[in-house]
């Protein structure tokens, strides 16, 4: 951190002598139905008590989580903590790739897939826990083109999903992925590609290319089960051409990982994965839009620290 002190020739920054705050929360106060706030309160509250001291920054711009992370880099915060849904937690672990500050995760959002790959609880209480007696473990990070991503890139008839998905931000229920699955099957057709992993080319009639770091995305649905965060890799899904009706009747395994046991559905894993299209389609990577193809997708290891439980295994599904 640094202090002004005013003198007659202006203001002068120094270093401040104190050590950085051990915790600096980000919070998004309208994550979680608008309980953000309170959350907030009742995680700081609940760090104290366990002898974590903490300061709390509330977000009121899209662009705050991102600057508030980049200063506590800057400044060499021990932990930075992200308090929302996948959205707040991408902004601020995007900003510490690369970085010595640890990120922690309360899941205060509705999706909240990256804690879910992570092993993280979804349990406030729990997630505070984890928080001051947990373990800083490395893990790897997505990056599709210039963007990093932490969970799950999407292709195919799932952007038409997540775009949907994105107007019904303050209205998201459970279902919503599900009812939006089913109905944007019947407005849409599968694509052509050209995937590439690791040097090896595949042509595909296709509806969905699905790549993850980890294996939740959609409030839990694991479209790529065995994607692992500490492994340097990869994990592809490719949904094929099959037909509507065989599509809806697979999609109910995907709460379960066992879809990949269908015949219509390829797996692969490598450390680097380029996807284009013969017609105009988009990538979306944690639920936001990432740009058009051509995108090159590669597993950047051990990438970024995060606070997870004593006992986890990191990136196992289910």
């Amino acid at each position: 951190m640094k202090t002004e002190i005013n003198s007659n020739s202006g203001k002068t920054l120094i270093p401040d002598p104190r050590p950085p705050t051990p915790a600096l929360l980000i919070v998004n106060p309208v994550s979680g139905k608008g309980r953000g706030a309170a959350i907030a309160e009742q995680v700081s509250r609940a760090l104290r008590e366990q002898g974590l001291a903490n300061e709390v920054l509330y977000s009121r711009s899209s662009a705050d989580p991102g600057e508030f992370a980049r200063a506590a880099v800057r400044d060499h915060c021990p932990l930075v903590v992200g308090v929302g849904g996948d959205g707040l937690i991408s902004q601020v672990a995007s900003e510490l790739v690369g970085s010595d500050t640890v990120l922690g995760i309360i899941p205060a959002g509705v999706g909240n897939d990256f804690a879910r790959g992570l092993g993280i609880p979804l349990d406030i209480t729990q997630a505070c826990t984890v928080l001051a007696q947990g373990q800083a473990r490395r893990v790897d990070v997505g990056q599709a083109n210039e963007r990093y991503f932490f969970s799950i890139a999407a292709i195919g008839f799932a952007t038409e999903v997540n775009r949907k998905a994105n107007q019904f931000r303050r209205l998201r229920v459970g279902a919503l992925y599900t009812v939006l699955t089913v109905t944007t099957v019947f407005t849409t057709e599968p694509l052509f590609f050209t995937v590439t992993c690791d040097g090896h080319e595949r042509r595909c009639y296709s509806w969905l290319i699905a790549v993850g770091n980890t294996w939740s995305c959609g409030r839990g649905m694991a479209l790529v089960p065995a994607a692992r965060p500490d492994d340097g890799l990869l994990d592809v899904c490719i949904v094929n051409g099959m037909g509507k009706l065989e599509l809806l009747s697979v999609f109910p395994r995907v709460f379960r990982g066992t879809h990949i046991y269908h015949t219509g559905v390829e797996t692969l894993r490598g450390r680097e994965i380029t996807v284009s299209a013969d017609t105009p389609c988009e990538i979306y990577a944690d639920g936001e839009r990432i740009g058009p193809l051509p995108v090159v997708l590669k597993a950047v290891p051990q990438a970024l620290s995060v606070m997870v439980p004593l006992s986890s295994t990191v990136g196992q599904s289910g």
